[in-house]
């Protein structure tokens, strides 16, 4: 099965994979197993078993990098989407290459700096399902621009896409909302880059939060009520990749959440 433009997973690059499996599998949690690769360490992620993303280690030797989870978005070609990325204004940061067992992945930026993963997967798209605690449950891009987002998205994964009251632009593939589009907030720096927020679905964002610091991480955007009365949060884990965590109800339509 083939879902282009589902976000179907995320990837973290860090220097630590040690200290962050400790952090997510204490805060959410999360169980990992060892991927074998020639060289470094690379983990997949797991909840109740089942695999919702991986974490790469590798080495940061510039101090300004940091840590960041990637959208990984379904594409039934990488190679094709790192080209028209390319020739929409985006930018190829890693050639199309085939992972055994995994699939065929690129990584790109859009033309503001956000950074994201493409992925033909080798055993097709999970199909659409209500998402799990533990679970992915929303993607957000942060940015200066979102009609200049929209216009690159959607050309290149094929969105229908919606500006909904509060500006937010939702971005929707097989009938289903992929994520949102939105503005800074008014709490970021002007010169702050464009990046993707992931979203987990957490059975209590005050109590998750209230976690963070005692494991090393930090909250970044203390917990509110959002749209519809979902409650979210922004965090950061010890090493200073940025994620969110969402409560809601589950019978809550996540197209009408954010």
């Amino acid at each position: 099965m083939s879902a282009p433009g589902k976000i179907v997973s995320a990837q973290l690059v860090t220097p630590d994979l040690a200290s962050t499996e400790k952090f997510y599998g204490a805060l959410l949690g999360w169980t990992f197993q060892d991927i074998p690769v020639r060289h470094g360490r690379v983990a997949q992620i797991l909840n109740q078993g089942k695999a919702v993303g991986i974490i790469v280690e590798h080495p940061f030797t510039n101090p300004d990098q940091r840590p960041s989870w990637l959208p990984i978005v379904a594409t039934p070609d990488a190679d094709a989407t790192a080209r028209q990325g390319s020739t929409l204004g985006g930018k190829i940061l890693f050639r199309p290459r085939d992972i055994p067992g995994y699939g065929r992945e690129t990584v790109l930026s859009d033309p503001d700096g956000a950074i994201f993963l493409a992925l033909r997967a080798t055993g097709g798209d999970p199909p659409d399902a209500a998402d799990a605690i533990g679970n992915w449950c929303w993607s957000a891009l942060l940015t200066s621009d979102p009609a200049k987002a929209q216009d690159f998205y959607g050309k290149l994964f094929g969105y229908q896409t919606e500006t909904l009251a509060s500006g937010h632009v939702l971005i929707s593939s097989q009938g289903n909302a992929r994520g949102s589009l939105n503005m800074f907030p008014a709490s970021f720096p002007t010169t702050a880059t464009a990046r993707w927020v992931r979203f987990v679905r957490v059975a209590g964002v005050g109590a998750t939060a209230e976690q963070v610091a005692s494991l090393g991480g930090r909250v970044v955007v203390q917990p509110h009520v959002d749209r519809d009365g979902i409650m979210v949060a922004i965090l950061a884990d010890p090493a200073g990749a940025v994620f969110g965590i969402m409560e809601y109800p589950s019978e809550t339509p996540m197209g009408e959440a954010k």
